[in-house]
């Protein structure tokens, strides 16, 4: 008996063998090539060529897929486009050397699509939000783009436009005379201030610390921000139609969040001297979308507290509330209130008044965990940054050129996010909180693709890093087509030096090409002196980068999320 368990054991040991030795040895055909990926992840530099090859057996598998022996074209290559901080500010001389330099720093292979990205900060001008947007509004935004198509074909470069709409980071006369006009078009905190109390200086002047509310509440300003975006989106059409070739992608709009003033110092480099968050925003145009969110649960109930429609459920039972009507207890039916009334108003949530309903709804305005309306609150912030994320993508995208009917196709529209849940390796960071930007709010399928800012700051040491596999394996997977919008695997903390390492950049820049970004963007090509620290030029970036094309260069780009789908 013994002896025959014995041969039963061997024999097993033998078929297993011989399964692994079969599963660890594939062969890949003449005009093929294989991706692995290791239990559906991406492997670092795992594709392979023609020919036999080994992988781990049961634990990775290999993805065959015919290659691409084409000429190289949006569709087989990596676009790879330093962010060039002065492109629209420097002389045309000055481009032309810095187009020289790009080409001469980090060459040329033949899967690879080179040049440099652009911001286009919109600088709208104020107009009455009542009244649609004027003939010519949009001209010198439309001018700016010209300039970065002409000046990137005149070099032989491809470009990206990166759209920053200035009513959350940076500024535009729009976003002020909005908030000038109607103060519910801003952000709110959760004591009703619009911004540091501090920066309430003049009743005319809006401070530019007050940001705009995402809410699709904002009516009047929603209107006149989709007419400009559909604008734009025709021209950028029209542009892309005219020189696909140069014109590759856009993306937008730059870094949607809710604001972190208040709980950070200047650009959220510093954490302000605060005992708990002051969450934002709870306009009254954002706290009433809000309330109907979560009341189309309850269609047919006259209030919180009662069951008219007959369904057995409770809003105030379910939420542990006890509101007694659907009325907000703050500026409910208030109509415009400008600016200058309310930094005149003593009280920003008054207690009694015209303002105010005893017992009506609110959104929870400090933390309370395991509370559902809290919980609920939460999810709703988040969705609302998502909402102006697709909505500008939606725009954009839908708005044909309206002589060749062309539109900018979902391939080539990028997203461009804070993915604050991955920010430093920290999930549960005070950014995350203040912003209600998680990866997610990236998603902007099927209207286009997702990008996100992604840097690892380094402190003298060692790196905290966004840019990781984490980050990528929940990108790689949300789209056809994805990119890094801003990138550098090194930014050094205010005033220090990023990594000297010339061997971290290139394993960095591996480890994020394994999971086949189609965009990335370096950031910085810059001369301006306070970017000496992450200035891509002279730096181990620049010789990585120069690395990273010559070695992932020749083989063409491909969608690692067709590819798993096919």
């Amino acid at each position: 008996m013994k002896t025959l368990l014995r041969w039963t054991a061997l024999a097993a040991c033998a078929l297993f063998a011989a399964a692994a030795l079969a599963d660890s040895v594939f062969f890949v055909k003449t005009g093929q090539r294989a991706a692995i990926t290791q239990l559906g992840l991406p492997v670092k530099n795992g594709v392979v060529g023609p020919g036999l090859h080994f992988k781990a057996p049961f634990i990775q598998k290999a993805h065959r897929f015919a290659y691409d022996s084409h000429a190289p074209s949006f569709d087989n290559s990596l676009i790879l486009a330093p962010m060039y901080v002065n492109y629209l500010a420097d002389s045309e001389e000055k481009f032309r050397e810095e187009a020289a330099e790009l080409k001469r720093r980090l060459g040329a292979a033949k899967h690879v699509l080179l040049g440099f990205s652009a911001f286009i900060h919109l600088d709208l001008p104020a107009v009455d939000l009542n009244r649609p947007l004027p003939d010519g509004f949009m001209r010198p935004v439309l001018a700016q783009v010209d300039t970065v198509v002409e000046r990137a074909k005149a070099n032989g470069l491809v470009t990206h436009i990166s759209i920053v709409s200035g009513f959350f980071h940076g500024w535009n006369a729009l976003r002020e005379s909005a908030i000038r006009q109607d103060v519910r078009n801003a952000q709110w905190f959760a004591d009703g201030w619009i911004a540091p109390e501090a920066d309430l200086k003049d009743p005319s002047a809006p401070p530019r610390t007050a940001w705009i509310t995402p809410s699709r509440y904002a009516f009047p300003l929603h209107a006149r921000v989709e007419e400009a975006i559909r604008i734009l989106g025709r021209g950028l059409a029209g542009k892309m139609a005219a020189s696909p070739e140069t014109l590759v992608t856009v993306g937008g709009d730059g870094e949607t969040e809710l604001t972190y003033e208040r709980n950070f110092l200047g650009a959220a480099e510093q954490y302000a001297d605060r005992q708990e968050v002051i969450y934002a925003d709870y306009s009254p145009f954002m706290v009433a979308e809000f309330r109907d969110w979560l009341r189309a649960g309850y269609e047919g109930d006259l209030s919180p507290a009662t069951d008219e429609n007959g369904d057995g459920r409770v809003f105030n039972r379910d939420y542990r509330r006890d509101f007694r009507t659907w009325r907000l207890r703050y500026y409910d039916a208030s109509g415009p209130i400008p600016f200058a009334e309310y930094f005149k108003m003593k009280e920003k949530l008054p207690e009694s008044g015209a303002f105010f309903i005893d017992g009506g709804f609110d959104a929870p305005r400090r933390a309370a965990p395991d509370d559902p309306l809290w919980e609920a609150w939460l999810r709703f912030r988040r969705q609302a940054v998502a909402n102006w994320v697709r909505d500008f993508a939606y725009w954009i995208t839908t708005s044909p050129d309206p002589a060749t009917g062309y539109t900018i196709p979902p391939a080539r529209y990028y997203s461009h996010q804070i993915p604050a849940d991955y920010l430093f390796g920290k999930p549960d960071n005070l950014r995350l909180q203040t912003s209600a930007s998680p990866v997610e709010t990236a998603f902007i399928h099927p209207s286009g693709s997702p990008g996100v800012t992604a840097f690892n700051v380094f402190n003298g040491y060692g790196h905290s890093e966004t840019a990781d596999p984490p980050l990528f394996s929940k990108l790689f997977t949300a789209g056809d087509h994805w990119g890094v919008l801003e990138y550098n695997p090194s930014m050094p903390r205010a005033g220090g030096r990023p990594s000297s390492d010339d061997a971290y950049y290139l394993e960095e820049l591996h480890e994020l090409y394994a999971f086949r970004p189609h965009l990335i963007i370096p950031f910085a090509w810059s001369d301006i002196p306070h970017h000496q620290g992450f200035n891509i030029k002279n730096s181990p970036f620049e010789r990585a980068l120069s690395r990273f094309v010559q070695e992932a260069g020749d083989a063409p780009w491909f969608s690692w999320r067709k590819l798993l789908n096919e």
